[in-house]
């Protein structure tokens, strides 16, 4: 059993560490204006050792109440043995070794820590059966998306829940289904705590409250930020991203343009899945190789001062590709055959190739050469803070840790720039953009589309007929 100061939530996968304090904090939010009863049921879901079930105890020993029903859920065998010895003198309480996805239990309050499992760790026969049976089970799902779901199914009409997690499922595509879902409830406060609470680990941890029935017209979620600011916003009813509303602030208002509605393209930089053999120096590149190589950036190589022009680089990328994007034959390579040819076990082990997806030289997507070397804005896709840089001539190949903003011709170019790296665009993409590690963002393609643009950006058709008018 672990010390007092800390306690341990597991369930078959995703082991978490939760402080007691996290856990009190929690209790006292699941029974806020609503003490349970001895008849009311309880349910901690992937309870391990049962951290949930202890602090509702302490509860109500401290309050002087009979205690609810408690049902801890547990498919880990070895864990639910445990909680269950744990709890063996407790008549109220009840262990339950089963997965806390597989059957409905009605309850009047539920509240964990569910296990935070990326699609990655699960297998394809669990994938397809969740897949087919929770709405919240779409793309590159997390486990604790689905636990969400289940513990709203198992909630009885007017039932509170209280959950912590990672606050990604506030902003990220993959938890629309989630937020949806949501919508038609009340989240009456969301809480993110302190990023160190779980030490070791990166979730920006967040504890959300939620009570099952419809939410009225003037309801609002009453948000806590970590630096200590309380206020209250009404949450998008649609689906999309909530950091928006609880960045207050945040939002640029909409002229109706986006990014990705001025832009001929917003990606992310080209992943060969080898570029220790596709990129190297130029000082090091064979005369022989030249006319297959284009000068090429990664995101180290983008540096304050920010909105500046890349004028030049150290490195080239070799690219078998033609300007539209089509693998060259390799026939057609010469002298890049030849040099590949070397180095084709290395290259014959990349995903995409050993899957038998692409052929052994070519890249893990195809290289559009004719939208990349045109005039563009390149940023790094981790970042402590957002920053555009330019490639007015069009001359640079980026890497995968760069993402690319190639505008159309109406596209005032030097006035994008600034409006990029304009104190408005840093904070809505702050607002907006997934977290990564030590406070650094995620500035992804399908965030950036979205960031509004001011029309002052682009060139009306007055303007282009008075610029083409002789003087």
């Amino acid at each position: 059993m672990k010390s007092s100061a800390d306690v341990v939530l597991t369930s078959a996968k995703g082991q978490v560490t939760t402080p007691a304090v996290i856990v009190d904090m929690m209790v006292e939010k699941l029974f806020s204006n609503m003490k349970p009863k001895p008849t009311d049921f309880v349910i901690e879901p992937g309870c391990g050792e049962g951290a949930f079930i202890e602090g509702i105890l302490r509860y109500c020993d401290k309050l002087q109440l009979e205690t609810p029903r408690i049902i801890g859920v547990e498919l880990d065998a070895n864990l639910a043995e445990k909680a269950g010895r744990r709890f063996a003198n407790c008549a109220s309480v009840e262990i339950l070794e089963q997965d806390y996805l597989d059957k409905p239990i009605a309850a009047d309050f539920i509240i964990g820590n569910p296990p935070y499992v990326p699609i990655t760790e699960l297998d394809e026969r669990q994938k397809a059966r969740y897949r087919g049976v929770f709405k919240t089970a779409v793309e590159r799902f997390d486990l604790y998306l689905l636990f969400f779901e289940q513990s709203v199914k198992n909630l009885k009409q007017n039932g509170r829940l209280c959950f912590v997690t990672p606050e990604k499922f506030e902003y990220v595509h993959t938890a629309a289904p989630l937020r949806r879902l949501l919508a038609d409830l009340v989240v009456e406060e969301i809480q993110h705590i302190d990023e160190e609470t779980f030490s070791g680990l990166v979730t920006y941890p967040t504890i959300t409250t939620v009570e099952k029935r419809k939410a009225r017209l003037d309801e609002k979620t009453r948000v806590r930020s970590r630096d200590g600011q309380v206020r209250s916003v009404k949450l998008p009813p649609d689906g999309s991203a909530w950091i928006a509303a609880l960045q207050h602030g945040a939002d640029i208002e909409n002229e109706g343009l986006t990014l990705e509605g001025i832009c001929v393209r917003v990606s992310a930089g080209v992943a060969t899945g080898a570029d220790e053999v596709f990129a190297l120096p130029e000082k090091k590149l064979p005369r022989e190789l030249r006319k297959f190589a284009y000068p090429t950036i990664s995101g180290r190589d983008l540096r304050p001062p920010k909105g500046t022009e890349i004028l030049n680089t150290e490195d080239v990328m070799l690219v078998p590709y033609d300007r539209e994007g089509n693998l060259l034959p390799e026939e057609e390579l010469g002298s890049l055959r030849t040099y590949l040819s070397r180095r084709r076990e290395r290259l014959e082990k990349r995903t995409c190739v050993s899957k038998g997806k692409r052929k052994w030289y070519a890249f893990h997507e195809n290289v559009p050469l004719r939208d990349i070397l045109r005039p563009k804005f390149l940023c790094k896709d981790i970042a402590s803070e957002p920053a555009f840089w330019s490639d007015k001539r069009g001359l640079m190949v980026p890497r995968h840790s760069v993402y690319y903003i190639v505008p159309n011709e109406s596209v005032r170019f030097d006035r994008l720039l600034v409006y990029l790296n304009s104190p408005e665009v840093h904070s809505w993409l702050e607002a907006h953009c997934q977290r990564a590690a030590n406070g650094f963002y995620r500035l992804q393609s399908s965030v950036m589309k979205l960031l509004p643009v001011p029309r002052s950006v682009v060139v009306t058709a007055l303007e282009e007929t008075k610029q083409a008018a002789p003087q």
